[in-house]
């Protein structure tokens, strides 16, 4: 398995080739936010830098053995270098972070959007801020319409911390910056794309069901009139009473005036809560495959393999226990001993109903700016 790191200065101008040089390699990409932190060290001599500078763009090749050809799956800039003396050992040390980072150096000053779908305002953020004023560039096909417009939103913030507001209320999105550098909006994925058998590629699986947070019955405090506040409830999901008994959520919300809208306010928090929250994490080794390849990526479905009953003597088995998970991050590490290690970090995904969750809330927002 061949990786190759070059380092590029900032007119993108080929400045190193590393192949054999480099070591301890390790990068990352999530979800949300795209390519992520990047660290390898080189063994070169204190002030051997200097010709490696900060903003410096780092690419990540792997070479397919089945072309012999190089292929992109990983871009960043240098942010740190950490020169080291350790005796007769000098070394340095090279990190950064994925062009996301840049996002943060953008502010979007006093600006308000009025009646504007979401992917429209992502798009003239794009255009008049980040564009012009980074090295992100975007397609249109990556900037998709999310069907719901806003009334009024307002931004006095960095872009960055603007466009995950934005991904937060549309709910179900996945955004960042690619290995090309390329932003994207999208549509999380419903779809299979991945499928591991538990003790067969994965290795080191770990799992956390968190019990805590479950809600299973659902009273809505609304708006107040006459100096009583509007009470709706109970709503209840009893299937998650008679496993979990009784868990209770008394839910604030002064924007709610009628039960229409408490009921599906309510609705939204029972299906994201009714049941534990599991995570999970596990690494893949000499796995080549590069899971972000697309956008959004696809889930990730894990199973186990059980003998059926009276026949395990023949080896024949069966596959149960399948569980789909989001993809939210995924770690790589490239060892000279060991080669290279996946860590994968996973989610379950929300339920369908609850992608709306977000949006109801800042609906239920604005209308209570406007009774301010």
């Amino acid at each position: 398995m061949k990786f190759r790191v070059e380092i590029r200065d900032t007119s993108f101008t080929t400045q190193y080739i590393l192949d054999n040089e480099y070591y301890d390699l390790s990068w990352s990409y999530s979800a949300k936010g795209g390519c992520g932190e990047f660290s390898f060290y080189l063994p070169r001599k204190l002030f051997e830098e200097r010709a490696i500078s900060g903003e410096y763009n780092v690419r990540i090749y792997f070479r397919d053995p089945s072309t012999d050809s190089f292929v992109l799956r990983y871009q960043g800039l240098i942010e740190n270098k950490l020169p080291s003396v350790q005796g007769l050992t000098e070394k340095i040390q090279i990190t950064g972070h994925g062009y996301y980072t840049q996002l943060g150096r953008v502010y979007i000053n006093n600006i308000t959007y009025t009646s504007t779908e979401i992917s429209a305002i992502v798009t003239n953020i794009l255009d008049n801020y980040i564009v012009p004023n980074t090295n992100i560039s975007y397609s249109a096909s990556n900037i998709q319409n999310t069907g719901i417009t806003l009334s009024s939103i307002q931004f006095n913030e960095y872009a960055d911390t603007a466009l995950q507001k934005l991904a937060d209320i549309a709910g179900n999105v996945e955004y960042g910056v690619d290995m090309n550098r390329n932003f994207y909006f999208k549509t999380q994925s419903t779809s299979v794309g991945f499928n591991f058998p538990v003790g067969f590629k994965i290795q080191n699986y770990d799992e956390n069901q968190d019990f805590k947070s479950i809600i299973n019955r659902v009273y809505v405090q609304g708006a107040q009139a006459g100096g009583t506040y509007a009470f709706f409830g109970p709503y209840d999901h009893a299937g998650s009473q008679l496993k979990y008994n009784l868990r209770v959520k008394v839910q604030q919300n002064s924007s709610i005036s009628d039960s229409t809208v408490a009921s599906q306010y309510a609705t939204s928090i029972l299906n994201e809560f009714y049941d534990a929250s599991i995570r999970a994490g596990f690494d893949l080794m000499n796995y080549s495959t590069q899971i972000e390849a697309t956008t959004p990526i696809p889930l990730l479905n894990i199973f186990i393999k059980q003998d059926k009953y009276a026949e395990k003597r023949f080896g024949e088995g069966l596959y149960s226990g399948l569980v789909n998970f989001d993809i939210n991050r995924i770690n790589y590490n490239l060892s000279n001993n060991s080669g290279l290690k996946t860590s994968i970090d996973l989610g379950k995904p929300r339920p369908k109903i609850s992608e709306t969750f977000s949006a109801v809330l800042y609906e239920l927002d604005q209308v209570r700016s406007a009774t301010l």
